[in-house]
């Protein structure tokens, strides 16, 4: 989704692959009957992740997500248009999303806090390093 906002422009198989996201989030009836109404259908989840932000640095649970945002439960403040990025990690992977604050409802000593999803996702592979055996460079180094 991120790639169509950005108009970079997508291939045949990102506009399929687009349109299967799209058909399988279609807003239900309740929500297309809001004010604004909802372009995507979100589903319920039940993830942890980080949430990271100017003087935010919070984990939080995500509880509902969809192609065009995410709700989060026991978060920190976020103003209405603020930008932050949620980071999710699975197994060697770090997904992050950037996002900005929406909505906000109280909940109990936190918030309840409702995020558009912006811009291009980004994954990072984590990858263990193997010790250092020492090489040439390193003998050039000592000797200099």
């Amino acid at each position: 989704m991120g790639k169509c906002e950005l108009g970079v422009g997508l291939d045949w198989d990102e506009i399929e692959q687009v349109t299967a996201i799209e058909s399988a989030f279609e807003p239900t009836s309740d929500d297309r009957r809001m004010k604004t109404g909802r372009r995507f259908r979100r589903e319920p989840v039940k993830l942890s992740a980080l949430l990271r932000g100017d003087r935010i640095n919070d984990r939080v649970e995500v509880v509902e997500i969809g192609p065009g945002g995410v709700v989060v439960r026991n978060a920190p403040f976020v103003a209405h248009g603020e930008h932050v990025e949620i980071v999710v990690e699975a197994g060697d992977r770090s997904f992050r999303f950037g996002a900005e604050g929406v909505w906000l409802k109280d909940d109990g000593d936190d918030y309840r806090v409702g995020l558009a999803l912006i811009g291009m996702p980004v994954c990072l592979h984590t990858v263990a390093v193997s010790r250092h055996e020492t090489d040439l460079v390193d003998r050039i180094g000592a000797a200099a």
